[in-house]
């Protein structure tokens, strides 16, 4: 059994505990009674605080002791400013034991891809405070791009794809990329300072997805979906500020304060007819022009066939 998988059965364990958490005891018990893991071996103090250290480390989530009716019991810290990305990994390290513990199910779970192959040099030179160089392709451009001296500051994740974010110079505004479109990165020996202030959530906040477009002004968006849909964006928003505004029978209004982006309109149109821009009229103008140059190419059936 890897260190890492037992990395994983102690997280899952004291999560599903809750805020109550577990004694030592315990935890020794559940990981004496999963053979999986414990490899005919008992789980000694040393090594459960070992096991914490190293969790700690390398995943940034506390098992933390507190005090309860005189007894020492373990359960997970709360991380504050750092909850959304705790939940996130709180989240992949259960799905990960689930997977792990349902092997022979593997051909029946369908998983989608995400290009992580830079991923790891980045996530170290963001440890480590290094500059990175690195060779990009941009989708719009046929010719590839040599960068150096690059500052990586945060990782994002948006609609399964990864970007870095960071900077050349101090002084310059931040640079998005697609990870899958960087290629031959190396970590450089050269270092930068990070801002201890900096915030990747707040960065995004008025963003609908990765294009930060200051010049585009923050606006309060209302869409008017059907019932159906309306069921969807209740489970899962568009944005963290969404509001329902209105609710019948036949549709709900919803409210949400972005800057009406590419990718934003691009999410809206792939509702179709279920959803309407009501406000503002530059974003419904908008629309009825996309949705106008959508409709011209469906118009002559017969230049379709003879393409």
């Amino acid at each position: 059994m890897t260190p890492l998988k037992k990395y994983i059965w102690l997280v899952d364990t004291v999560m599903k505990a809750g805020n109550v958490g577990l004694t030592l005891q315990q935890i020794a018990d559940a990981y004496y009674f999963n053979d999986d893991i414990n490899g005919g071996r008992l789980y000694s103090d040393r090594t459960f605080h070992r096991h914490r250290e190293e969790i700690k480390d390398i995943f940034g989530i506390e098992i933390e002791c507190y005090v309860l009716g005189g007894v020492y019991r373990y359960r997970i810290a709360d991380s504050g400013k750092n909850g959304y990305f705790r939940q996130w990994m709180l989240n992949a390290i259960a799905v990960n034991r689930i997977v792990m513990d349902s092997q022979e199910l593997a051909q029946y779970i369908a998983i989608e891809e995400s290009h992580t192959d830079p991923l790891p040099a980045i996530l170290q030179a963001m440890k480590e405070m290094r500059m990175m160089k690195f060779d990009y392709g941009p989708y719009w451009r046929d010719n590839v791009t040599h960068y150096t001296d690059f500052r990586p500051h945060a990782l994002k994740m948006f609609e399964r794809r990864w970007y870095v974010v960071g900077k050349y110079t101090e002084d310059m505004p931040h640079h998005i990329f697609a990870l899958d479109r960087i290629s031959n990165i190396e970590i450089q020996e050269e270092t930068y300072t990070r801002d201890p202030d900096f915030d990747v959530e707040e960065m995004f906040k008025d963003s609908y997805g990765i294009i930060l477009r200051e010049e585009v002004e923050v606006e309060s968006v209302w869409i008017k979906v059907d019932a159906f849909q309306a069921n969807y964006l209740r489970s899962l928003p568009l944005h963290h500020s969404q509001i329902e505004l209105k609710r019948t029978e036949e549709y709900s209004v919803f409210s949400v304060r972005v800057r009406p982006t590419f990718d934003f309109r691009q999410q809206l149109l792939s509702l179709g007819s279920r959803v309407e821009v009501l406000k503002p009229e530059s974003l419904r103008d908008e629309m009825k022009e996309e949705i106008a140059a959508m409709l011209g190419k469906y118009r002559n059936d017969d230049e379709c066939l003879n393409a």
